[in-house]
């Protein structure tokens, strides 16, 4: 099946999800202040309470501005204000959105450096990641320790120049696999092995970044959009 992939974009209104589709969006987690005070109150009690455990004041900032994006941005997909969104988590930790009429929605975030990303599906399990490529990580003793002998082999496969970027196209895949499945990343079977149901994709993110996408079904597009990191868009 032939999977339609858009470019990135930033949408005039608000897209809506129809079956078979994964919506990605990304966005930068650099914000003025006013845009961070702003998400900052549309986070619960919880949110806040675990944002500011967080010593790291960079961590604390990430956290903040992409779950207050999250909020945003699922706010318009359930027809609701950002801070009546609840959360609840599975047993490994994963939210999921516990709000009444929730339409079998589902996500998955994830961020690394100052970007982050966001799948949105519908009635199915949905996992994403994205990674910063560091020029300086010796990713060869990473794919050693947690690689399949299938993965490593097909790593080794690559001329020296390219092995880095494609360490990190497939360590993308895995995480998105295992976050999709809520899982932690022990499991030494290669990706490929999940489920023929289920679709992993990697997608162009930005220069110097790596992601990845997956999903528990055969889906006929995933569409790809820009948030403005201080106006958003318009609801529709």
């Amino acid at each position: 099946m032939t999977i339609k992939m858009s470019s990135w974009q930033y949408p005039t209104d608000f897209p809506q999800l129809l079956s078979g589709q994964v919506h990605l969006w990304r966005f930068s987690l650099d914000a003025l202040p006013v845009t961070y005070e702003n998400l900052r109150a549309l986070l619960s009690a919880d949110e806040l309470a675990r944002a500011d455990r967080l010593l790291d004041p960079l961590k604390c900032h990430n956290f903040t501005i992409a779950r207050g994006h999250l909020r945003r941005l699922l706010a318009n997909y359930l027809d609701l204000a950002p801070e009546e969104i609840d959360f609840s988590y599975n047993v490994s930790g994963k939210p999921f959105v516990a709000t009444k009429n929730s339409s079998g929605l589902t996500f998955n975030l994830s961020h690394s450096g100052s970007r982050a990303i966001l799948a949105v599906a519908m009635n199915a399990e949905v996992g994403v990641d994205i990674e910063k490529v560091d020029f300086d990580l010796n990713f060869h003793l990473l794919a050693a320790r947690y690689f399949s002998p299938m993965e490593f082999v097909a790593l080794k496969g690559f001329s020296t120049i390219r092995q880095r970027r494609q360490f990190y196209r497939i360590w993308t895949c895995k995480e998105a696999v295992l976050k999709m499945i809520g899982s932690g990343f022990s499991s030494p079977e290669p990706v490929g092995t999940v489920s023929q149901n289920c679709c992993v994709i990697n997608t162009f993110f930005a220069v110097n970044y790596v992601s990845a996408v997956v999903i528990d079904r055969k889906i006929t597009a995933i569409l790809k959009f820009n948030l403005s990191p201080d106006e958003g868009i318009s609801p529709r």
